[in-house]
């Protein structure tokens, strides 16, 4: 842009100037040759800036490449540092659903079996794009509200009843997350939590 505004100016600046010399110049034979010489001038004038394109034209397009490369990389690295972020931000949204799924999980419960206390954990895979999740494995400890009592002391090893109370206990837990959450019960695993 540069380029062409000095060539305009020159040029115009340079026809102003041959038709100076012209209208100062005598009438005789010596007119034709002052012509010939003021038309050399004009035509040098305007091949001035079409050979200095050409003589730099090399080093202009060279640095040309080398703005553009270096306006590529950047936006490579703009690109790759998003992508980090989007990594990090779905990182965090997913530990805040399993987080949610938590404290969800443990208030259905204890809505259901209010003398009891809960703690959940699940393990998930999340797919925010599509709106997708996999339940691999949800984890539930159970303890009693109440002051515990003091266990029994089983000295015959053969009687079950008190192992099959729990597990009945137990099985009724899963059984209800696995109707409420609509997660089959191979996926759910429940704990008793020692205080």
């Amino acid at each position: 842009m540069n380029l062409l505004k000095e060539l305009v100016t020159t040029l115009v600046t340079a026809l102003i100037f041959i038709t100076a010399i012209e209208l100062i110049s005598p009438n005789n034979g010596m007119k034709k040759y002052l012509k010939f010489i003021l038309g050399l001038v004009l035509i040098t004038i305007i091949l001035n800036p079409i050979v200095k394109i050409i003589s730099s034209g090399q080093n202009n397009i060279y640095d040309s490449i080398s703005n553009y490369e270096d306006v590529l990389s950047n936006y490579q690295n703009q690109i790759k540092s998003s992508e980090e972020n989007e990594l990090k931000d779905g990182d965090l949204r997913k530990q805040a659903f399993e987080e949610n799924f938590n404290k969800n999980c443990e208030s259905v419960l204890k809505s259901q079996y209010p003398n009891k206390k809960f703690k959940s954990d699940v393990e998930c895979t999340v797919n925010f794009n599509s709106m997708i999740f996999d339940i691999k494995k949800i984890k539930v400890g159970i303890s009693e509200k109440s002051v515990s009592k003091i266990k029994k002391v089983i000295i015959n090893k053969n009687d079950k009843s008190y192992d099959d109370n729990q597990n009945s206990q137990y099985k009724e837990v899963v059984t209800f997350i696995s109707e409420q959450l609509d997660i089959p019960k191979e996926k759910i695993e429940v704990y008793k939590i020692e205080e």
